[in-house]
């Protein structure tokens, strides 16, 4: 009980650090406004002093809390498990984000009086420690650390794919060699270049390790292509580039291994998460519709004292930008999950449209719009999240003979296949209507030539991915499915 309650004191500490950091952007913000104000008189700006004091508090808070979570890790490793690894993911997160650092960043630019780029830095920075806070909180830990996995196996793929075509280039550099004489100073060179991509394999090897008895053939595969490279370099010290040559083959053909090992361990991860990460999407987007017909909601209701141009008004439809913009961070986590786990292919670009015409209503909204058109706007980024939402419960439908929905050929689920031929369908028709949209504008010149071209791009980059896109789909997909055949 102890433990836990110290897990929930560290979560604490992460609100006490965001409400540190809030007070220190308004503050900051009003600095900046003041400083504006007064830069012709010369006056000293006395308040940033307090402000950069609050800033360096909220740094100690910081430094608290990674040390807090190392501490406690190492506390509860055996009593609870997944709490511990809640702790270490956390830290790891803190420090690959430079958290601490970039608060240390901020104090400086406040010390400068580089007011209004201290507020974008410290804006930054509660992003990342509203992540911070989200992933310590978060109830399913196992996703979360399967999907921290699934990560850094997929760097560690692009990783292996670089050291392979530099072991690529180092072959056919050393075949080159082999018809040359008295160049003894290019094969110093080779063997200085075969050291760091033997190094390279080891700390990649290293790396893998911890992914336990799972990673056991990509490390025995990466440990042979370092002990080959390092033979290679033993022979090009020697000044006999044939027989590095042999080597340099062998450790191509062990990196080849490695790289088709971990692209198997990489689908078996996504294949572990998909109906976890599927849940979570739609979950997402059930809690966004909700979001986003509350903002509408707000907006209808202070249409008319918008129109009056009441400041109160205004002021009220200027913070309504701060839960839009809530909605388009969720869904731009959705979209990651979606290219990280790839079990849509039209999910995360249907996402994406719809976050376009969020940003649009963002924008809006902290101009004080609350006009029929921004409603209309509001309302039909809802009715899109729901077609989306719809399309994705459609496709967690279970196949099986009796029932319908398996393919005769692949064995697969159909219904999966039916919902992304429905989310294509949706951005068409999105992409058809909001053409219509722009030539009503253009006929009644309501819009500048600059906004005209910019919508006409963005509509052609949309069009040209549909049916990319479609082509993908298309190529993916057996026969049979093609066919209809159950």
């Amino acid at each position: 009980m102890q433990n836990k309650q110290k897990v929930m004191a560290t979560g604490l500490v992460i609100l006490f650090a965001c409400s540190q950091m809030m007070g220190s952007i308004g503050a900051a913000e009003k600095v900046a406004a003041d400083a504006n104000k007064s830069a012709d008189d010369g006056k000293q700006i006395a308040p940033q002093v307090r402000i950069q004091f609050e800033q360096d508090k909220a740094k100690a808070h910081m430094q608290e809390l990674e040390e807090r979570m190392f501490r406690l890790s190492k506390l509860i490793r055996e009593s609870q498990p997944d709490d511990a690894a809640r702790l270490l993911l956390g830290l790891r997160k803190a420090r690959e984000q430079l958290i601490l650092d970039r608060m240390g960043e901020a104090s400086k630019m406040l010390d400068d009086l580089k007011l209004d780029k201290a507020s974008q830095e410290q804006k930054e920075i509660l992003v990342l420690l509203e992540e911070l806070k989200k992933l310590l909180l978060t109830a399913d830990i196992g996703l979360e650390l399967k999907l921290e996995q699934l990560r850094k196996l997929i760097d560690s793929r692009e990783t292996l794919n670089k050291l392979l075509k530099k072991e690529e280039l180092q072959l056919s550099n050393t075949l080159e060699q082999q018809k040359k004489s008295g160049n003894k100073k290019d094969l110093k060179a080779l063997e200085t270049s075969e050291q760091r991509n033997q190094k390279s394999a080891e700390n990649l090897e290293q790396m893998l390790r911890e992914y336990g008895p799972a990673s056991q053939s990509i490390c025995k595969s990466l440990s042979g292509a370092g002990k080959c490279m390092g033979g290679a370099c033993k022979k090009l010290g020697a000044s006999q580039p044939k027989p590095a040559s042999e080597e340099q083959k062998k450790a191509i053909s062990q990196l080849t291994s490695a790289q088709l090992e971990t692209k198997k361990l990489e689908d078996k991860l996504r294949k572990e998460v998909e109906s976890l990460v599927r849940q979570h999407v739609m979950d997402q987007l059930q809690d966004m519709i909700a979001q986003q017909k509350q903002i509408r909601e707000v907006t209808t209701k202070l249409k008319d004292r918008v129109a009056q141009k009441q400041k109160q008004a205004l002021a009220a439809v200027r913070r309504l930008a701060t839960s839009e913009e809530k909605i388009i961070s969720a869904c731009s986590e959705s979209i990651e999950l979606c290219e990280l786990t790839q079990f849509s292919l039209v999910l995360p670009v249907a996402l994406g449209a719809v976050r376009e015409q969020m940003e649009l209503v963002d924008e809006g909204l902290l101009l004080g719009q609350a006009d029929k058109a921004m409603i209309d706007d509001q309302k039909q980024i809802e009715d899109d999240l729901q077609a989306l939402l719809d399309a994705m419960i459609d496709a967690s439908r279970p196949s099986n003979k009796n029932g319908g929905g398996q393919c005769k050929g692949c064995k697969g689920n159909r219904n999966k296949l039916l919902a992304e031929v429905k989310m294509l369908r949706w951005m068409q028709q999105s992409v058809h209507t909001r053409t219509e949209q722009l030539d009503r504008q253009i006929d009644q010149k309501k819009i500048t030539e600059t906004s005209r071209q910019e919508r006409i791009d963005l509509l052609s980059v949309r069009q040209k991915e549909i049916d990319l896109i479609t082509g993908r789909l298309h190529s993916m997909t057996c026969p049979h499915c093609l066919a209809g055949d159950e």
